[in-house]
């Protein structure tokens, strides 16, 4: 019964610790702090007989090492307690970035889209191509939530083309278009963590990190349609009039069944969204990560309401979130305990020495070949089974740009490039579950489907950073 209780006034507490983070951000003060981290403090020992033994023991790890730095420098006891509740702010996203999701639930534009691929694609590789195209605009507002959405609009139209290994090709398409605009779009929070942890202005990374992520989409296309061109010309010419034949005979359902909103919606829906989050952090003194999470909801409550969906909005998203932050569990303890260890360097000057240690490996190796290594931090911490959002929080405090004599814009930018390789090939992140869930393979096998393009886009990422570096 005791657990049951537990459980149900979880998701309660995981939305007062967020009310009241957001609330010191706006009128901060120590009564406030304090309660910010006795709640921090309660849910870490609420949630952590509940979660795998793996995420209780690098938590238990982010917490010995933090307590440990705290008594090695003779820390006050006030810091083992007011230390707590560092990584709110992005927990805070995580939390409120779903509801974006909702208005394109709510408008069936993912219907809207399968009607337009059965009518208009003919070849596999332009299927490849649309596929991660869509995958690109909707994680370019859902983030996670895209994976699913594309993978059943798209799913059922692969059945009317000539594709040997189906679930390759979809998870491929899907995963290489999801990853391209983490670099950029302003709900994903590791470009909250970057933007907050280096201290560059958001939109002064825009001009590149854009254009690039259309750069990396475009090269997996061409070796999608490369791929697919291959293989066509191995099938045989029976096989692909009958496939021709199934495409013209299926039964087109007609689009007025149920009201459907127009895709074009969501492409102006980012553009308008990325505008407002970019002349709100110019003209305001607030932080990224919390204009992100305090916009989230009255955009989304927005659009809703322009295409009629005011009320269902508000229905579904008084079940989403409860439900939600409930499923959040996990990241809650490692980002609680992960903010806990951060504040423990920053508090005991650990950092210090952590940067020493950095620049005696650039001085080394030399700050060129120090700033093309970057990109690989992530990716190698993905593969120990660390959240990109970890990985990234923990090396962007390690690393001092000034004093490494590399610009934060560069830092910032060789980051997120690795944060998206992270995503692209780490085997244990929510990116590769969620997709090995969907396509019903391992995630060892779903992290080396991605291996050639990952490589490809780790040579990319690396050539820019050179072009940037001596454009200096």
């Amino acid at each position: 019964m005791l657990s049951k209780s537990l459980s149900k006034g979880r998701p309660y507490v995981f939305l007062s610790a967020i009310a009241a983070n957001l609330l010191f951000a706006f009128f901060p003060s120590e009564p406030l702090h304090w309660v910010i981290s006795i709640l921090s403090i309660l849910i870490i020992l609420m949630v952590f007989r509940a979660v795998p033994r793996f995420v209780q023991g690098l938590s238990t790890l982010f917490l010995v090492i933090g307590a440990s730095l705290l008594l090695a420098s003779g820390s006050a006891w006030t810091q083992f307690v007011t230390g707590f509740g560092n990584m709110l702010n992005i927990l805070s996203l995580f939390a409120l970035i779903p509801f974006i999701a909702l208005p394109i639930e709510l408008g069936n534009y993912a219907i809207r889209i399968q009607h337009m691929i059965q009518r208009t694609i003919k070849r596999s590789g332009l299927l490849y191509t649309m596929t991660a195209s869509l995958s690109y605009i909707l994680s370019s507002f859902m983030n996670i939530a895209t994976l699913p959405m594309v993978y059943q609009t798209i799913r059922p139209s692969l059945e009317l083309f000539p594709i040997e290994q189906k679930e390759r090709f979809i998870s491929r398409a899907i995963t290489h278009g999801y990853s391209m605009p983490i670099v950029w779009t302003p709900v994903a929070p590791i470009v909250g963590i970057i933007v907050e942890m280096t201290g560059v202005r958001w939109s002064s990374i825009l001009p590149i990190m854009i254009p690039f992520s259309i750069f990396g989409l475009f090269m997996d296309g061409l070796m999608g349609q490369w791929i697919a061109k291959r293989r066509w010309k191995q099938l045989d010419p029976v096989v692909i009039r009958e496939m021709a034949s199934a495409r013209q005979a299926v039964d087109e359902p007609t689009l007025h069944a149920r009201k459907l909103s127009h895709p074009i919606h969501i492409v102006l829906a980012i553009l308008v969204f990325t505008c407002l989050i970019a002349l709100l952090e110019r003209y305001t003194h607030y932080s990224f990560l919390l204009l992100v999470s305090v916009a989230v909801i009255p955009f989304a409550l927005l659009w809703s309401t322009l295409i009629g969906n005011c009320r269902p909005f508000l229905q579904k998203g008084k079940v989403m979130l409860p439900a939600q932050l409930l499923k959040m569990k996990e990241q809650f303890i490692v980002f609680l305990s992960a903010g806990f260890m951060i504040s423990a360097i920053q508090t005991s000057g650990a950092g210090h020495v952590l940067n020493g240690w950095i620049m005696a490996g650039k001085n080394l190796i030399g700050a060129d070949l120090f700033l093309l290594l970057i990109p690989l931090i992530p990716l190698a911490l993905a593969f120990v089974g660390l959240h990109p959002a970890v990985g990234l929080a923990l090396t962007a405090e390690s690393l001092n740009p000034h004093a490494l004599g590399i610009s934060p814009e560069l830092t910032a930018i060789a980051m997120l490039t690795g944060a998206a390789t992270a995503f692209l090939m780490g085997p244990y992140n929510a990116t590769a579950g969620m997709m090995a869930n969907l396509t019903k393979q391992s995630s060892i096998r779903i992290s080396n489907w991605n291996a050639p393009f990952t490589l490809a886009y780790l040579i990319m990422s690396m050539l820019l950073l050179i072009i940037l570096k001596k454009g200096c």
